[in-house]
């Protein structure tokens, strides 16, 4: 009995530093996890910093392979550079396409067991959509202001038309107004009503229809060196181009030669106007924009508080118009007075939708970026 309980309490002793050795090595290894989760921590902490750099740069900040950016986090270091990957659309839209952002981040850390220096290699992949903020195109005009807050008459050859001029996209109703008022006020005039066309209908309700936040890039746009602000008098340069559309803002009295074209976004807004004597476009109170001969715009044209729009003469606008008040409250801001006369086009175009928000994506130069996924 003395020898079989001598050998029972050696067995138990030799269990029990079986446990003390199993519990020490899971106390050990559970460190090197922890330490690795942190790393791995730190690591992703260097990609989401270099995504702020990027976003800040432009893109021109690209640390590379061969030059990579090292940093050091909470005592250890990081290597880090990334690789854009292009998406396979090209053209004037190139800036709307989604590219894919490949982050290496390389850490290096000592093994608090081994003691010997070890690394991880994180690769985190971002899908980088560029900022425009314009709004997607509910019609050919979208008037965002209440029915006590303007008037709107289309007569002589004048035509609004919610199919899409480029032939490659459903129609859009040809007016969109914010309540059922502002509809029987539009429908209720044979003469106007008669100038609306398109299989999407002639005018639409959209009580969600605002001006806001428009009115916030129009402030933030104006700020922009980047923008053409159009001087008072005759204007014969350049408006932008199908492949480098721009950013135009017209707040006096300006005059645009004869058979000008433009692509982008023009901004009538305050007392600026556009007006014509015999071939002109609109006119407010305190300015004008005198269109001679014909004029043609591709993209958005936005009038926040232009007062008085008076069209006249041959004039195509393929996009989409955007009417709004800043702020409606305002007893200051008079009521908004559409009327178009003469041979004025105004024709609802998703591509023209596309270089309008190419053209603020291009001044406005930041990206929005998504993470798709991390891994080792």
């Amino acid at each position: 009995m003395l020898i079989i309980a001598a050998g029972a309490i050696i067995a138990v002793g030799i269990l029990q530093v079986g446990v003390q050795s199993q519990r020490t090595g899971i106390a050990q290894n559970s460190a090197v996890d922890a330490y690795e989760v942190q790393i791995r921590n730190k690591a992703f902490t260097a990609a989401q910093v270099s995504m702020e750099r990027i976003n800040e740069s432009g893109g021109t900040w690209h640390p590379t392979s061969s030059s990579p950016w090292i940093q050091e986090i909470d005592g250890d270091s990081i290597s880090l550079y990334y690789d854009l990957k292009p998406s396979s659309g090209g053209g004037s839209y190139a800036i709307l396409e989604s590219d894919t952002v490949e982050i290496h981040a390389r850490s290096w850390y000592r093994d608090p067991i081994s003691n010997q220096v070890k690394d991880l290699n994180i690769i985190t992949s971002y899908v980088k959509e560029a900022l425009h903020f314009v709004p997607d195109f509910q019609s050919a005009i979208s008037i965002a202001a209440g029915y006590d807050h303007f008037n709107f008459s289309a007569q002589g050859s004048s035509m609004i038309t919610g199919d899409d001029n480029s032939g490659t996209c459903g129609s859009k109703p040809a007016v969109t107004v914010q309540d059922q008022e502002s509809y029987d006020a539009i429908s209720g005039d044979s003469g106007t009503y008669d100038q609306l066309e398109g299989e999407g209908g002639k005018i639409e309700v959209d009580s969600t229809l605002s001006y806001q936040p428009v009115d916030q890039l129009v402030a933030r746009l104006a700020q922009m060196d980047g923008v053409n602000k159009i001087p008072s008098g005759t204007y014969n340069e350049n408006l932008g181009s199908a492949d480098n559309p721009g950013v135009f803002f017209v707040e006096g009295d300006t005059k645009f030669a004869s058979n000008t074209e433009g692509f982008g976004i023009m901004v009538v807004r305050n007392y600026g106007t556009v007006e014509g004597d015999t071939t002109g476009l609109l006119d407010p109170v305190t300015g004008s924009l005198d269109l001679k001969g014909g004029f043609t715009f591709n993209g958005l044209v936005i009038f926040e508080n232009a007062y008085n729009m008076d069209g006249k003469g041959t004039v195509n606008i393929n996009g989409s118009v955007l009417v709004g008040k800043t702020d409606e409250d305002d007893p200051t801001i008079p009521d908004i007075d559409i009327e178009l006369n003469g041979n004025i086009t105004v024709s609802y175009d998703c591509q023209a939708e596309q270089t309008a928000k190419a053209a603020a994506a291009n001044m406005l130069n930041q990206n929005r970026y998504k993470r798709l996924s991390t891994y080792e």
